[in-house]
């Protein structure tokens, strides 16, 4: 008969061995993930931990195998499908090994995703993984005085490992797109890009791509806002209703773009006869927009699934590769087409 509740939490590892009628090393491998158990001991010792309601001490097993068994995540939002559904698929990878993930958010403020990095690192966490290249300094001194394994995902770094893809290549291949449409009015709706490398990446790749062929990105037609559907719908207004307009509106990513569409579509204005709208990520109701919108498809699975593989090996022991590239893919649908003409 299962012990009282007030006793369940005294259980211990010989009270679980006793219940079970195994010993206490083979309760040990079954909690710590052995393989090397038979299923119906294994079961026994499930069975009697329910029954007695015994926990492992996380802070026992830490001290015994030197791994507390967790992996941190810090990411700047959680609010946008760019960093939840990578989070996800990151949980997955890392939970099939044993391990549980923590998580914070920062808010794109570097001084905020020091502390909670600094955090992961006061709980123990065994591996970490970090969003771009651009973070206060302290925090790779915190991570490396730590000796544990670090990646950064949603980029490419050759300073430290990484998993993502190149934003300055993805911009410029946009940037063809609606060059290939006789556009030569570009502007774009981004998010501020001093802590946000994938955002300045892009910056610099359309307006890289766009001097080569003798055009520019006029500093008023890029507008600096936060990466939402309100905040696009703001600054497409303020676009819009300009003394001249562009043909072409390049959105950070597709919150803003779905924005755009919706702040055209109020003040009369058609997509894309009188002007083209792009986004960036392909979430999942990029599609069902009126028009479907045009965007870069990012594998945001990949990204997290491969940032888990790799703190994996690393803490296996196994050898990493170099940077580690993520796919992308342009989506063209209807809402980018051919430049209008100038009257006349």
């Amino acid at each position: 008969m299962p012990q009282p509740p007030a006793l369940l939490s005294r259980a211990g590892l010989r009270d679980v061995a006793r219940r079970a009628g195994v010993s206490t090393a083979t309760v040990s491998r079954v909690l710590n993930g052995s393989a090397a158990v038979r299923d119906d001991k294994r079961r026994a010792v499930q069975r009697a931990c329910d029954e007695l309601g015994y926990v492992l001490n996380a802070a026992a097993r830490t001290l015994s195998s030197r791994r507390s068994m967790t992996i941190g995540a810090v990411v700047p939002t959680l609010a946008t499908e760019t960093f939840s559904r990578p989070l996800a698929a990151f949980q997955q990878t890392v939970h099939r090994a044993g391990y549980t993930l923590l998580v914070a958010s920062f808010g794109f403020d570097a001084q905020v995703e020091l502390k909670e990095v600094q955090t992961m690192l006061e709980h123990g966490v065994d591996a970490l993984m970090v969003v771009g290249r651009t973070h206060d300094p302290k925090m790779w001194q915190l991570i490396e005085s730590k000796r544990i394994p670090c990646v950064q995902a949603w980029a490419q770094d050759s300073q430290h490992p990484s998993v993502g893809f190149d934003n300055v290549a993805v911009a410029r291949q946009m940037v063809d797109h609606l060059l290939a449409f006789g556009h030569r009015r570009f502007a774009m709706l981004v998010g501020e890009p001093s802590f946000n490398d994938r955002v300045g990446d892009r910056i610099i790749g359309t307006q890289a791509r766009l001097a080569e062929v003798g055009l520019e990105l006029p500093p008023h037609w890029r507008l600096e806002t936060n990466l939402t559907l309100e905040d696009g719908i703001a600054a497409m207004r303020q676009l819009l209703q300009g003394p001249t307009r562009p043909t072409a509106v390049i959105c950070a990513n597709d919150l803003l773009a779905f924005g755009a569409l919706l702040a055209a579509r109020s003040l009369g204005v058609r997509v894309p006869e009188d002007v083209s709208v792009v986004g960036f990520n392909d979430f999942d109701y990029a599609r069902h927009m009126s028009p479907p919108l045009t965007t870069f498809r990012v594998e945001l699975e990949q990204i997290g699934a491969s940032a888990g593989t790799y703190l994996l090996d690393a803490l296996a022991g196994k050898p990493r590769p170099g940077p580690i590239e993520t796919a992308t893919e342009l989506i063209v649908r209807g809402s980018s087409g051919p430049a209008p003409q100038p009257p006349g």
